[in-house]
């Protein structure tokens, strides 16, 4: 097991961040865009166990970590918002 514990914190985010830009494109590809954008501007958190998983998981619970999250993620739906790789 090798994962970026990061990428599951903002798919759990994404929908609730996307809530708050309702002009915002919900395809697949925008959201995909809105991930990868958000993912490069974190720092990674890869974990290769269990244990590992779940001691990054309650680390996530500061409410500054949420924040700078939740902020990414909001830059990422502003940049995708005004330049979609789509008509």
């Amino acid at each position: 097991m090798l994962e970026n514990s990061m990428e599951g914190f903002v798919k759990e985010r994404i929908d609730k961040v996307l809530d708050m830009f309702p002009d915002c494109c919900r395809c697949e590809k925008c959201r995909q865009d809105i991930l990868v954008l958000a993912l490069n501007n974190l720092p990674p958190m890869y974990v290769n166990s269990d244990k590992g998983e779940l001691y990054t998981r309650l680390n996530s619970y500061d409410s500054a970590h949420e924040a700078k999250i939740i902020q990414e993620i909001a830059k990422a739906v502003e940049i995708v918002s005004k330049h979609p790789r789509h008509d």
